[in-house]
């Protein structure tokens, strides 16, 4: 039995809850926003959670995994009727429940809401990065217009991008008068970071495996613009994917996806790694088997040979 927790609408659960129910696996969804009146859990330290869905006790001897993929922004229950400052508490609060309940299941669990929290303050988690061998581009805090400046003239030969400080999900965006006039009239503390020129990687980890899937885009940040883009196979050098199957398990991650620049020079740039990484349109586009190798961990099933296969072409 498989357990998916967060947003049943999330398109990235729904898949892996197909591919699960395809193989003949049971499939309980534990939707975020209903937690508290449809299902529940308790939890007295040391032991394991009880769950209680439908009223009734789950079995957590019969769960092999369970999937998380939360909504940012999760409605409240059918019918329930809150101020807003209300609300916000409730989402809290039930968002912390979901959570701890979560990091306590006695089973594999992609991800645990703990880990991989650095990504939530960027200064934290690129100098994370860079402790751990990655080569990451020279990058500011800042809400100064003339540190920003000085930094770019002294380290961005190429320009530089901006990004939020926090774990929010942003827009990068190049560097620009805008940003500055922002600065100037006051504002929180933004990411400022060399560009680097050339074609982006996403390396996605799943486990003990590594594959990559080259990203081309005439965009900066190829998520939000409307721009054409084109994803295929790239082979990931080993010291490279041995980094980052490192990197994801010393944070706790069991699938984890890292983002790359390469340059020119073939260097290999790391911007960041995200603990809740979508990957079905690098699957769709380059065939990596990544669905299938996430249910593999959560059922416990060994990879099928094929699957390996396919991948070792793109082993470097």
């Amino acid at each position: 039995m498989l357990l998916m927790i967060g947003d049943p609408d999330d398109l990235t659960l729904t898949y892996v809850s197909w591919l699960a129910r395809e193989r003949g696996h049971d499939v309980v969804v534990l939707p975020e926003h209903t937690y508290g009146v449809d299902w529940w859990g308790e939890v007295i330290e040391p032991y394991p959670p009880v769950l209680v869905v439908g009223g009734e006790r789950l079995d957590l001897a019969a769960v092999t995994g369970a999937f998380v993929r939360m909504h940012p922004s999760p409605p409240l229950p059918d019918g329930m009727l809150l101020s807003a400052e209300a609300a916000d508490l409730y989402v809290q609060q039930r968002r912390a429940a979901v959570a701890f309940i979560a990091d306590r299941l006695p089973c594999v669990v992609i991800n645990r809401p703990r880990a991989g929290r650095s990504n939530g303050t960027k200064p934290l988690h690129m100098a994370e990065l860079g402790a751990a061998g990655f080569d990451v581009p020279a990058w500011l805090a800042s809400n100064d217009a003339d540190a920003v400046d000085a930094f770019v003239s002294a380290h961005c030969p190429d320009g530089a991008v901006v990004k939020a400080a926090s774990g929010l999900r942003s827009q990068v965006r190049l560097v620009d008068e805008g940003l500055r006039d922002r600065l100037r009239a006051g504002t929180s503390v933004a990411i400022v970071q060399r560009y680097v020129a050339g074609h982006e990687v996403r390396v996605h980890v799943i486990g003990d495996v590594t594959v990559g899937s080259r990203v081309d885009a005439d965009t900066v940040d190829y998520r939000f613009d409307d721009e054409p883009v084109r994803y295929r196979p790239e082979a990931v050098p080993a010291a490279i994917a041995t980094r980052c199957r490192e990197h994801a398990a010393r944070h706790g991650l069991v699938l984890a996806g890292l983002d790359f620049r390469i340059d020119d020079d073939g260097r290999w740039w790391c911007l960041e790694m995200n603990p809740v990484p979508t990957f079905l349109p690098y699957e769709a586009a380059t065939g990596h088997p990544i669905g299938p190798l996430v249910v593999d961990l959560l059922t416990g099933e060994p990879p099928q040979p094929d699957r390996l296969s396919a991948l070792a072409a793109y082993a470097s």
